[in-house]
């Protein structure tokens, strides 16, 4: 908190007293772990609900490097801990805090599985922080023209050895066990004679580079846990919305990549599975190489980029661990990090941890550890205003001609130039293009193949000394999250309808969109073996009552989360739009992976 330079020491200290007296009644409201995409919507969805009414709320926000496995570095400020065993690496991670009187919200930016895997392990994972004594301002994601304030004792306190009472993931739970035991067997990125504990993934670029680890888990009460064996608990889903995975392609001045506007899901599969790296992959006059930009295995946006365009034709993994060594051996270079020469053309591929590390690497020529600037660079991600931002250095691309941004009363970005938001940071007013319900519409009306639906997943545990559960707190940011999708931020379509509050907004009519469930060929396999039926949900009239221009009143909408549904869906096969009651439908009845 900062305090005004004229105010003397006596009442300094009388207010700092006053402050943290009141911030003595605050309640750990939510403390999630996941998805690098949904890092953004959720801090303005904390945001909003820590300065509703008027309060007076803070934010704080912070960068952190990697986690040595024995001793943390300087830079190792926020981290997941997993003590199920002490060979499990800490897993570090952008974190930001926001906090009033009353509440406290935070959210570590890992990857959609890590998250996952936090939550369910049992006993589950604890939030460290050894955090910097001032803050980085690191994240702009707020709009209110204010810097980060300094984090308050009391805040750290409730924060540090917490368990996280949430996890935010772009696929559903069963997905990311399957990412987990496929990078574990298959992939071959377990450490030698430990099934249950994979070496580091790690991201080729900068000085102290990201990485994710794979480390076995269990979900749900039909399977224990590998390590504890102790039955983990039963977990609900509260879906958030669906968010299109957007191709990206370095655009600066000279760069080859800036003339391409679409790739081809053939293509695509050609060029991110190292097959041909060359720029006739992106529809232009070959001869240059391309270097495409891959995500972890565990990440939620390389698993809907996986099964919704490259599978099975394709595979990103495709020859990463070609049988010379374990990828986490440094007498396979190349491999982890990855940097490897395409089969064809002159291209190579890289991989990058996290979304931003992901963004970074395309929209800049990334110097990769130990070797070069890489250019002409072509990547993914789900999109979002605060990740993906704006920047004349990159662009997206069509895919199969098909835009994925296009939306309702506005052209598609033919240009390929990411849209932005009007913003005033001293105000914290902000305008963005596509919000009250036009957004998207080729998610939307199911053409455009590659999406997800975000997730958050809890429980309905009430903690002690807790007046509602975890999944009552985590609802409540959910529900916040998709009323700022609706009236300013589009970042993902909301699962649900959103009503305006106002007479001149407009309602969001929700998701009418689903993918068919399955159940994940590797999650039935040992070590951690369960059992699941795979599950839609059940059809549902939503009847919405809209104060102002209503477009939904019962209109029929499939309702999924909770126990209404159950088993993979990344991939699956797209069902609705509908104008009817959605059907029951056929699950697959093998894998789509």
């Amino acid at each position: 908190m900062k305090l005004s330079k004229g105010i003397t020491g006596v009442l300094a200290l009388a207010a700092t007293a006053a402050f943290a007296s009141a911030l003595s009644a605050q309640t750990l409201q939510v403390l999630t772990a996941g998805s690098s995409a949904q890092f953004g919507p959720f801090a303005e969805a904390a945001w909003a609900l820590a300065t509703s009414g008027g309060a007076t709320a803070y934010h704080y926000t912070v960068k952190s490097g990697a986690c040595p496995t024995s001793t943390q570095n300087t830079t190792c400020y926020a981290y997941l801990n997993d003590s199920r065993s002490t060979s499990i690496a800490p897993e570090p991670g952008n974190l930001w805090v926001v906090w009033n009187s009353t509440g406290i919200w935070a959210y570590l930016s890992v990857d959609s599985t890590v998250g996952v895997r936090a939550f369910q392990a049992v006993p589950r994972a604890t939030l460290a922080l050894n955090l910097p004594a001032t803050p980085q301002s690191a994240y702009n994601a707020y709009f209110d023209g204010k810097s980060d304030s300094t984090i308050t004792t009391t805040v750290i306190n409730a924060l540090q050895g917490a368990a996280l009472t949430a996890a935010n993931t772009d696929i559903r739970p069963e997905d990311a066990l399957f990412a987990t035991n496929r990078s574990l067997s298959t992939l071959g990125y377990a450490t030698t004679g430990n099934s249950l504990i994979g070496n580091a993934i790690q991201s080729a670029f900068g000085t102290s580079p990201a990485v994710a680890h794979p480390v076995s888990f269990s979900i749900s009460s039909s399977g224990a846990d590998p390590f504890s064996g102790t039955t983990p608990p039963a977990f609900v889903t509260i879906p958030i919305g669906a968010a299109p995975v957007v191709f990206l392609a370095n655009a600066a001045s000279g760069s080859v990549t800036a003339n391409a506007t679409n790739i081809t899901t053939a293509n695509a599969g050609i060029l991110f599975s190292g097959t041909n790296c060359d720029s006739s992959m992106l529809g232009l006059t070959s001869g240059t190489a391309i270097n495409p930009i891959l995500r972890e295995p565990l990440s939620g946006t390389m698993n809907t980029a996986q099964y919704s365009v490259f599978w099975p034709t394709y595979d990103q993994e495709n020859n990463i661990n070609d049988g010379n060594a374990a990828p986490g051996s440094t007498s396979n270079a190349g491999i982890n990090p990855l940097q490897k020469k395409c089969t064809a053309g002159s291209g190579y591929r890289y991989r990058a941890v996290g979304t931003g590390d992901e963004v970074k690497a395309v929209q800049a020529a990334q110097t990769v550890t130990g070797g070069s600037a890489v250019t002409n660079a072509v990547g993914y991600s789900f999109f979002s205003y605060e990740s993906t931002g704006t920047n004349a250095s990159y662009k997206y691309l069509q895919l199969n001609g098909i835009d994925p941004l296009a939306y309702t009363g506005g052209s598609s970005y033919s240009t390929g130039a990411l849209p932005s938001c009007s913003t005033s940071t001293t105000s914290g007013t902000y305008s963005c293009p596509m919000a009250g319900g036009a957004s998207f519409i080729n998610l939307r009306n199911g053409t455009y193949p590659a999406w997800s639906v975000y997730r958050l997943i809890t429980d309905n545990n009430t903690r002690t000394g807790f007046t509602h559960t975890n999944a009552y707190y985590a609802q409540n940011l959910v529900t916040e999250a998709q009323a700022l999708v609706n009236s300013t931020i589009p970042d993902f379509v909301p699962f649900n309808p959103v009503c305006s509050p106002t007479s001149t907004g407009s309602n969001d009519p929700g998701l009418d969109v689903y993918r068919e469930h399955f159940v994940p060929t590797t999650i039935t396999t040992v070590p951690n073996a369960i059992s699941i039926t795979a599950d839609d949900g059940t059809p549902n009239t939503v009847n919405v009552s809209c104060s102002y221009n209503n477009p939904r009143a019962g209109y029929p909408h499939l309702t999924l989360g909770g126990t209404g549904e159950a088993g993979g869906d990344v991939g699956g096969a797209i069902e609705g739009p509908f104008t009817s009651v959605p059907p029951a439908g056929p699950v697959y009845a093998t894998s789509p992976h």
